[in-house]
C-alpha cells in the first residue's frame, strides 16, 4: 500500500469513528500516532480536502479563521 493509500485508509477509519469536529491538528495526532513524527500538516489538509472531495467530509468553513470538517452522513458514512 502507499504512503498516501495508508493515509487515506486510516483518515476514512477516524472520520467514521470521530465525535466532533475534525480539523487538520485532530488529523497530525492521528498521523503522529499511526506513522511517526513528522511535519504532517500539508498532508493533513491536502488529505482533508480530498475527503471531502470525494463527498466523504463536509468543510464547515463558517469561521474564517477555523477550518474543520464533519462526516457527511448523506453519502453512507454512518
Amino acid at each position: 500500500m502507499s504512503p498516501t493509500a495508508a493515509r487515506l485508509t486510516a483518515l476514512r477509519a477516524l472520520a467514521r469513528e470521530y465525535q466532533g469536529d475534525i480539523t487538520t491538528r485532530v488529523v497530525q495526532q492521528l498521523y503522529v500516532k499511526k506513522f511517526g513524527p513528522g511535519d504532517w500538516r500539508a498532508k493533513a489538509r491536502q488529505d482533508l480536502a480530498q475527503l471531502a472531495g470525494e463527498g466523504l467530509l463536509i468543510c464547515d468553513e463558517r469561521d474564517p479563521g477555523r477550518r474543520c470538517y464533519r462526516l457527511n452522513h448523506a453519502h453512507g458514512g454512518a
